[in-house]
């Protein structure tokens, strides 16, 4: 994997996390982000609800801007309740504690982040992983 999330990666990862998705019958959206947040790539997949994609959004920034598993920065809103609100007011998209939204790595650093709405939490934690195997596979493939 190259240090940039670029569009042939977001879309490959992309269309790993809808065809999971798909698979089991779920309608979610899915937001590619680079290292600060910014969309690479937004889809919103058939029959997914209207809202989805900006949720999925949240949870992709959340993960790149803050190096964690968005659903992993609960146990930081509540020891912290006005932090997140206050590092979220500096961003282009809001914060979210939701779980969804995961960091790409490369090696130590946030490359970027997938962020999935439109199941239930832990599908779609499942969902971004597939699509974050994608980038790997590519990587891989890329590196032989």
């Amino acid at each position: 994997m190259q240090n940039d999330m670029d569009l042939t990666r977001a879309r490959a990862a992309a269309e790993a996390a809808l065809t999971a998705a798909e698979r089991d019958g779920k309608r979610i959206s899915i937001a590619v982000v680079d290292h600060r947040g910014q969309d690479v790539l937004v889809l919103r997949g058939d029959g997914a609800p209207w809202f989805t994609a900006g949720v999925a959004r949240a949870k992709a920034a959340t993960a790149a801007l803050m190096g964690a598993a968005s659903g992993d920065l609960a146990g930081l809103r509540a020891a912290h309740p006005e932090l997140l609100d206050l590092i979220g007011a500096q961003t282009p998209q809001p914060m979210t504690t939701l779980a969804g939204g995961v960091p790409v790595r490369l090696g130590v650093d946030v490359v970027g982040a997938i962020g999935v709405s439109g199941a239930d939490p832990d599908e779609d934690v499942a969902f971004a992983r597939a699509g974050i195997a994608a980038l790997r596979a590519i990587g891989e493939r890329s590196a032989s």
